[in-house]
């Protein structure tokens, strides 16, 4: 093909040599945190109060927390949660209560209540059943 012939038809289409190589802007997913433009609350920064931590260990509780087989893992908040635990839904009633921790699940381990973030697997914080 003519090289003058090959450059009409770029100009004819309107799309310059080097545009056509350029690949499109990429498009990355919705920043969760922000909806409508206002903040939502993230997993990993769920900030229970006492009471609502002591609603919630009652509940566990009156529910016969569900506890797991002893496993070699250390419970602090940020603490990497290994796949093999068995995770849980909160009581019913204690999510009523406390609407904020519909975000999280639980597990008893090591006498403690620990909430975990289930998308990024990560203790969010750590109720103690001797309280």
């Amino acid at each position: 093909m003519n090289r003058g012939f090959a450059a009409l038809i770029v100009v004819c289409w309107g799309v310059a040599p080097s545009a056509a190589q350029t690949p499109p802007p990429s498009v990355g997913p919705a920043d969760e945190t922000v909806m409508h433009g206002h903040e939502m609350p993230s997993r990993s920064q769920l900030a229970l109060t006492s009471a609502q931590k002591a609603i919630i260990l009652e509940l566990v509780r009156k529910d016969r927390g569900k506890p797991n087989s002893p496993i070699n893992f250390v419970v602090s908040v940020g603490a990497p949660v290994p796949p093999s635990l068995e995770l849980y839904l909160l009581p019913d009633a204690a999510l009523a209560v406390v609407p904020e921790a519909k975000i999280v699940k639980y597990t008893v381990l090591q006498s403690k209540i620990v909430l975990v973030d289930p998308t990024t697997m990560r203790v969010v914080d750590v109720i103690d059943l001797s309280s």
